[in-house]
């Protein structure tokens, strides 16, 4: 499985989420642009199980927002620049998992990345049993 970062800008904060994705031996892809991001979105989401996005400033976040309904159904975890209420406020227009701030220390980032990524294994195990098993009931 892999994870989906979307951070405009190589920032210490990406490094960061870079090194627990490498501890918890996950993939990333790694989106620099929202056009890019956009032209993700267009595609089947593969084996992706979550998305990270590094937010470094308010207008990124809009432009985030205004693509919302275009993104995978997928658990989302928020890097946000700081605890500004309006920030904030637009960051829970995502429904995220998990929101932490560019000045954690982000070990609750860690933990909260190893249970969504465990979780979302689980449900994409069930889901290829389950068309395993319909084929071969198809096939009988």
């Amino acid at each position: 499985m892999a994870v989906l970062i979307f951070s405009p800008e190589m920032r210490r904060e990406e490094h960061r989420v870079r090194h627990i994705l490498e501890e918890l031996d996950q993939e990333a892809e790694v989106y620099r642009s929202l056009e890019r991001l956009h032209n993700r979105f267009q595609q089947p989401r593969g084996d992706l199980c979550v998305m990270i996005f590094v937010i470094g400033n308010n207008t990124i976040l809009n432009h985030l927002i205004l693509m919302k309904d275009q993104m995978y159904d997928l658990p989302i975890a928020l890097i946000l620049p700081d605890a500004d209420r309006e920030i904030i406020m637009k960051g829970h227009k995502f429904y995220p998992r998990f929101i932490t701030f560019a000045d954690s220390d982000y070990s609750d980032l860690t933990l909260a990345l190893q249970n969504i990524i465990q979780r979302e294994r689980e449900v994409f195990n069930e889901t290829e049993r389950a068309a395993e098993w319909s084929s071969r009931r198809l096939g009988d």
